[in-house]
């Protein structure tokens, strides 16, 4: 099965990471801003953070810290692309 390249596009992994339960919480509380500077994401990225613990007694987790290019919002209906020296 291929998929279309522009549904590759729309998701990177940007990082990995090990922590423990305590920092993956203050991880949560951060803003966007916040984590793409905590992480040198670009400003297009909306990172999203997803964290798998397979070991409840673990105090330790893997954490993704995943990069989402922002949708585009669709142009107006009535909208015409500027045309730039006319």
């Amino acid at each position: 099965m291929r998929l279309p390249w522009r549904l590759l596009t729309k998701v990177m992994l940007a990082v990995t990471v090990s922590m423990s339960t305590g920092e993956f919480i203050e991880l949560q509380k951060l803003t966007l801003e916040e984590l793409r500077a905590r992480f040198k994401l670009p400003p297009t990225c909306d990172p999203a953070v997803t964290a798998l613990n397979t070991d409840p007694n673990a105090n330790h987790m893997m954490v993704a810290i995943e990069c989402r290019v922002r949708p585009t919002p669709p142009a107006s209906p009535g909208a015409r692309p500027s045309s730039k020296g006319s």
